[in-house]
């Protein structure tokens, strides 16, 4: 009997891992929220609460997003972001 490998990338399967140079890659140029500021939905975000994901850092072999918000720069690990960050659509 053959089986077929699933190679599909789940990030949330392997949230303690580091990034990957193509996760994080990926999403360079999306929105964000903090999980903390979280609205109702049908509710609009303020400007002030929207991040902008603008970079890739590599710090001690490990791949961390940088987030751009109104009034702070913040840099995430793999599991600091999902723990903390969400994606708008």
């Amino acid at each position: 009997m053959r089986t077929q490998l699933n190679t599909k990338n789940d990030p949330l399967k392997n949230i303690m891992n580091p990034f990957t140079l193509d996760e994080a890659v990926s999403l360079i140029y999306r929105l964000a929220v903090l999980k903390k500021d979280a609205l109702q939905p049908g509710k609009k975000y303020s400007i002030t609460q929207i991040g902008h994901i603008c970079g890739v850092l590599t710090l001690n072999d490990q791949i961390e997003i940088v987030i751009k918000f109104h009034d702070e720069m913040r840099q995430f690990t793999k599991e600091e972001f999902y723990n903390q960050v969400t994606v708008l659509d």
